[in-house]
């Protein structure tokens, strides 16, 4: 979702950068920025040196900016909206998997006005496993009633590259729009 199908990279980062100053913290845009694609709680206990609970707590705060401000920031990238209306018009069965929660990541569907072409939306919070484990593209191709002989998976990090090639997905289509990926 973030950087496959919207430009999010900036966006997210200046939100948690945002989170984290509330918080009487500093991080900088660029050290979100050089780990695309991260779960967000642990890379806060990683780089402040904080405690689950404190992770979790500026998350929270960083989930509430993000969707206040996310209708007048978030953009599109370009041609997603053509290729989805396309995979839909033949018939292709899309599934999200993101390291997003479930919840946001629809949100961000309805607003781009996609969220009728997705079959089936994974989350942090959807199943028990997040990316890169491969288990939660097989929980996806099962929600859209799929299979790993004929599915392809899309995204634009090291991340999703590894849970894709994990899942023995044969086809992996990488967007690598930024230098360190």
């Amino acid at each position: 979702l973030d950087d496959t199908l919207t430009d999010a990279n900036t966006f997210a980062a200046d939100v948690l950068v945002h989170a984290v100053r509330g918080h009487g913290r500093t991080l900088s845009a660029e050290t979100v920025r050089r780990h695309p694609g991260a779960p967000y709680v642990p890379l806060l206990q990683r780089e402040l040196a904080l405690d689950l609970e404190a992770a979790q707590a500026i998350y929270a705060d960083y989930v509430q900016r993000y969707r206040e401000t996310m209708a007048a920031a978030l953009r599109e990238r370009t041609g997603a909206t053509p290729l989805l209306r396309t995979l839909a018009a033949r018939g292709a069965r899309i599934g999200l998997v993101s390291n997003k929660l479930e919840g946001l990541a629809r949100e961000i569907l309805a607003q781009f006005g996609w969220a009728g072409w997705f079959g089936a939306v994974v989350g942090q919070d959807t199943c028990e496993y997040r990316k890169p484990h491969p288990g939660i593209v097989h929980h996806a191709l099962d929600a859209v009633q799929g299979d790993v002989a004929h599915a392809a998976f899309v995204g634009d990090t090291p991340s999703d590259m590894q849970c894709a090639r994990d899942a023995g997905v044969p086809l992996v289509v990488g967007q690598i729009g930024r230098a360190h990926v």
